[in-house]
């Protein structure tokens, strides 16, 4: 069933300027996803996506619609929240940084509080400009069969790249990484494994959802068939902790809004999701509480991950509006010594460890690269404070709203926002391009009747 969709950009586009729509969302996929592009190591962080690169056609872009329609389109709810986000944290950055400028503290290491908070303000832009490109080029394309195809191209793609990874392990690609050290792990076009699994749940979603739009039983039938196999051979081969950690929780979570057993459809999905997450625990979870064991008794990533994450905590305690995206560096290293002592208290009583290894944690008193919270979610809320907390609510709340018609991109959503306690957002654009995906195509349909999709119970 075709969806209707309000195009302001004027009539709609004809099947020659779709196509070309079409190509064009695939590159944009493709550069969505390619997050370790080796301009990282010439420009830094920013420059880990091929993204950054985009920035200057993206403006073009906003002035040419402003040019053309004298106001700015396409001003959902979704852009709404993250320009305020923008422009609230762009104002307290300003304001910390000023009042450090004034107590003589100027830098942290060699990165400037100023310079450090401008670089960081240009990911949230990038971030915003990228949404409301993508409404752009969604608005062209009225064909859901071309979008579906667009999406499922490059699901392909991952999907051949992930079948060339598990033969030529460990020297895959290398060309397509920025560094060409051996790696055994699934990792797509990323730097490691752990980043993937958002990427492989959006376009598995996505894709699902558009299938609908298919007339052919058969080739219906067939691309499902190639979206389960991508999905399953990703779940065997990875060995992503969080990955398997954050599927159970969604499929436990998911489970909650289908108890209406009256219903035969809702009383085989409950069962059907029962035996899935009891095969996923009973094969998975002894490899995942085993290397957790080892972490913590070893390596202690988890410790460096909870770490940061309550540094966080404890630099909100004293500074609910936030401290900015420069002077977090100085409250990072402030509140270490403090969050160290209060997490080898908690593993000693905890799990009786009373030696932990705090190399890793302690690195980031003694670099300015890379300093963040292992959290995206609290690494945002140690720059915004309060109005971080309220960002994320109302997005959730957006999302899950209008999202909540559809299984597969409920059961999506749910995982990308259990993943975002794991994973950071300056780079992962699949992130936001689920966002304005569900804001675009779902949010308007959240009042209409039941078509093809599975609704889910709320």
């Amino acid at each position: 069933m075709e969806a209707n969709h309000h195009n302001e950009s004027g009539a709609a586009a004809s099947k020659g300027r779709q196509l070309l729509f079409s190509v064009y969302l695939m590159f944009l996929l493709v550069i969505t996803v390619y997050q370790d592009f080796p301009l990282v190591n010439m420009v830094g962080e920013i420059g880990r996506t091929p993204v950054i690169l985009m920035l200057p056609f993206f403006l073009f872009c906003e002035l040419l619609l402003l040019s053309r329609h004298k106001r700015l389109l396409y001003m959902t709810k979704l852009q709404k929240y993250m320009t305020l986000f923008v422009v609230y944290t762009t104002v307290v950055s300003l304001l910390y940084v000023y009042i450090h400028f004034l107590q003589g503290s100027y830098t942290y290491g060699t990165e400037n509080l100023l310079s450090k908070a401008v670089k960081i303000i240009i990911y949230l832009v990038l971030i915003l400009l990228y949404i409301r490109h993508l409404y752009f080029v969604f608005s062209q394309i009225t064909s859901r069969r071309l979008l579906f195809a667009s999406f499922f191209s490059v699901t392909m793609l991952l999907f051949g790249i992930m079948l060339i990874e598990l033969i030529s392990a460990p020297y895959a690609l290398p060309f397509l990484h920025s560094k060409a050290a051996p790696y055994w792990r699934v990792r797509l076009l990323t730097s490691e494994s752990s980043t993937t699994g958002t990427i492989v749940m959006v376009f598995v979603g996505i894709c699902l959802y558009l299938a609908s739009s298919l007339k052919s039983q058969l080739f219906k039938l067939l691309t499902w068939g190639l979206i389960g196999a991508f999905f399953v051979n990703y779940l065997i081969a990875t060995s992503s902790k969080g990955f398997y950690l954050v599927l159970l929780a969604t499929m436990a979570f998911a489970m909650l809004k289908f108890m209406d057993i009256r219903r035969k459809r809702n009383f085989l999905l409950i069962a059907a999701g029962c035996a899935a997450i009891y095969i996923v625990a009973v094969t998975f979870m002894p490899a995942v509480i085993s290397s957790l064991n080892n972490d913590m008794e070893n390596y202690t990533s988890s410790y460096t991950r909870f770490g940061t994450i309550l540094i966080s905590l404890v630099t909100i305690a004293t500074n609910p509006f936030g401290v900015g995206t420069g002077a977090f560096l100085l409250y990072f290293e402030k509140n270490m010594q403090t969050c160290i002592q209060i997490l080898s208290d908690f593993y000693y009583q905890m799990f009786g460890i009373s030696e932990i290894n705090t190399g890793e944690l302690m690195m980031y008193a003694n670099t300015d690269k890379n300093v963040a919270v292992k959290s995206g979610v609290f690494q945002w809320i140690m720059y915004g404070g309060i109005g971080a907390v309220l960002f994320f609510f109302a997005l959730t709340r957006n999302m899950l709203a209008s999202a909540k018609r559809d299984m597969w991109m409920y059961i999506t959503l749910l995982f990308v926002l259990f993943s975002l306690l794991f994973i950071s957002l300056e780079i992962k654009y699949e992130v936001w391009l689920l966002f304005a995906f569900i804001s675009f195509f779902m949010h308007q349909q959240q009042h209409k009747p039941a078509s093809t999709s599975t609704e889910v119970s709320v």
